[in-house]
């Protein structure tokens, strides 16, 4: 059996409440430091993990590195990992996002569609699988495309992502057995 553990980011500093997106210099708060720190103490109940993947944005990166530090492993940077892009969305208030902002239609809003975060998550997926078979790795992404995926393998609709319980500093494990795949809220 494969397992991945898909890790949210912890909480961000973000004063002004604003949809930040993929835009740079938003890290984590101080709860959010706590949260990884959690996190990391969940992980390494788990067993000998063998990788740790982050996606490049820093609020990400920092709660990697808060895994990584307490399981000593270093932290690889995976672009399939990014969150969500909403650049005409970016630097402004959530109440402006359309509702639902993740559809399946391409190009909905300006927004990327759950369709092409399913492929690029998958994707990135079973090629960290094919490398870590038989193992225990970890990657650490944010909300909605954690979500999305997760929401994939449960056979679940999109309709469910808006309520999909899924805290800053959230941890699922996911195990890969052949063609099964079972997927385990930890925190």
């Amino acid at each position: 059996m494969t397992t991945l553990y898909l890790v949210r980011h912890g909480e961000v500093y973000n004063p002004e409440g604003i949809i930040y997106g993929r835009l740079p210099g938003y890290g984590l708060s101080d709860r959010g430091r706590r949260q990884l720190a959690a996190a990391a103490e969940i992980l390494a109940k788990e067993g000998a993990i063998v990788a740790l993947y982050s996606s490049p944005l820093q609020r990400a990166r920092e709660s990697a590195a808060i895994i990584g530090a307490h399981l000593g492993l270093p932290v690889e940077i995976a672009d399939s990992l990014i969150e969500t892009g909403i650049e005409g969305y970016q630097g402004k208030s959530f109440a402006e996002l359309p509702s639902p902002y993740i559809t399946e239609a391409p190009d909905h809003e300006g927004i990327e569609c759950a369709a092409s975060i399913r492929a690029r998550l998958l994707a990135w997926t079973a090629a960290a699988c094919q490398r870590h078979a038989g193992q225990r790795f970890v990657a650490v992404s944010h909300r909605d495309p954690i979500a999305v995926v997760l929401l994939h393998w449960q056979g679940r609709g999109l309709a469910d992502l808006p309520a999909y319980p899924l805290p800053p500093g959230g941890v699922h494990r996911i195990d890969f057995a052949g063609e099964q795949v079972q997927v385990t809220p930890l925190s």
